[in-house]
């Protein structure tokens, strides 16, 4: 891979079966593993390919892949390929001490799990299935006492928007490497999870802003690329110096080198985007990551539309399109979750991340 080339992000989904059904399922939760899943020696073929990328993180998700029974030789294998990946856990009847102690011993150093509110009242409503929330902490527990890394997903709503300074307080004491905010895009299940409006986001992005600062777990934003706007707009504001993009933590997943490889190894822009850029099976990953006319044309700032097109944040930030593309169906459409407004239609770029300088 290029020197040159940015080192992507790859989010593996090794399987759609899951006992559990949860509201916020993107992809929706089903009862058995699927026919067209990757067979295991497709699996090691995959992490061939994935580790040729040399990407700068890989995560496995599912459904709940600890349904198939190959996931520890999958782990195994990505390690023995010089990969670190993280495993997204759920609190379904297959997470257990022993499950948890034999994804270690096979070379598995990082869990993802999602604890969406401080207390069973408002963490059980966003999965939509009750005792997950204990499920959680006893797993969450387990994973601390065998030595994993732990990282915490909070998809923020309506229900919980005002909870995450008690979420923090819950999750501060479990000596987390990060948190992981995701901002909710309204596609399969999560459709019926309410929303917060786009005022509400900027008063969240400060929020993080002022959690940031005092404690020791790092913070990544998903699906809303405009906290780098709004974090530069502070910066800029108080004549500090240009932040380092190449340590943000945030994430819009398909414009910022991001992959979603489907169970079925359809390669996506993001998990939230029904668009197949490609599938590896027919494929080679490298080829669709750098050639695809659909992943192509999302890392162009010039195709956006609206005011995110003619936004002057334009070059750092670009919108999530899977939530443009989820309220609008336009994938270059206005992220409708930006409070912010472009000073005027054709404005000339302030910013350009790629220069690394304000104009």
């Amino acid at each position: 891979m290029s020197t040159s080339e940015p080192h992507p992000a790859v989010m593996w989904e090794l399987t759609r079966a899951c006992d559990l059904h949860c509201r916020g399922c993107p992809s929706g939760a089903e009862p058995r593993r699927g026919a067209n899943e990757l067979t295991t020696y497709e699996a090691y073929k995959t992490i061939d390919q994935i580790a040729e990328l040399e990407p700068r993180e890989l995560i496995i998700t599912g459904g709940d892949p600890l349904e198939r029974e190959d996931v520890y030789q999958v782990i195994d294998y990505a390690r023995r390929r010089g990969l670190d990946p993280a495993l997204v856990l759920s609190p379904t009847s297959q997470l257990t001490y022993d499950a948890i102690a034999r994804l270690e011993q096979n070379g598995l150093t990082r869990v993802v799990f999602s604890i969406d509110g401080s207390t069973p009242g408002i963490h059980q409503p966003v999965h939509g299935v009750a005792g997950t929330f204990a499920a959680t902490m006893r797993a969450i527990r387990w994973a601390e006492s065998a030595g994993l890394r732990i990282d915490v997903n909070t998809l923020v709503c309506a229900r919980n928007r005002d909870d995450l300074e008690s979420i923090v307080d819950v999750i501060r004491p479990l000596g987390i490497a990060r948190w992981n905010v995701h901002f909710l895009v309204p596609v399969g299940g999560s459709v019926v999870i309410e929303m917060i409006t786009a005022e509400e986001v900027e008063r969240v992005f400060a929020q993080l802003d002022e959690i940031r600062e005092r404690e020791n777990f790092a913070i990544r934003v998903i699906e809303a690329p405009h906290y780098r706007r709004f974090r530069l707009e502070r910066k800029l504001q108080k004549n500090l110096e240009w932040p380092d993009f190449a340590t943000y933590e945030s994430e819009s997943p398909e414009t910022n080198a991001f992959m979603y490889i489907s169970h079925a190894g359809d390669v996506r822009p993001s998990e939230f985007i029904p668009q197949s850029a490609g599938n590896l099976r027919y494929r080679s990953l490298s080829t669709i990551y750098r050639g695809s006319d659909l992943l192509v044309a999302l890392r162009d700032p010039a195709n956006l539309k609206g005011k995110c097109g003619r936004c002057d944040y334009r070059h750092v930030c670009g919108g999530s399109r899977a939530r443009a593309w989820a309220m609008t169906g336009d994938l270059f459409a206005s992220d409708p979750l930006c409070a912010y407004e472009p000073e005027h239609v054709g404005a000339t770029p302030r910013v350009d991340a790629r220069k690394g300088a304000t104009a």
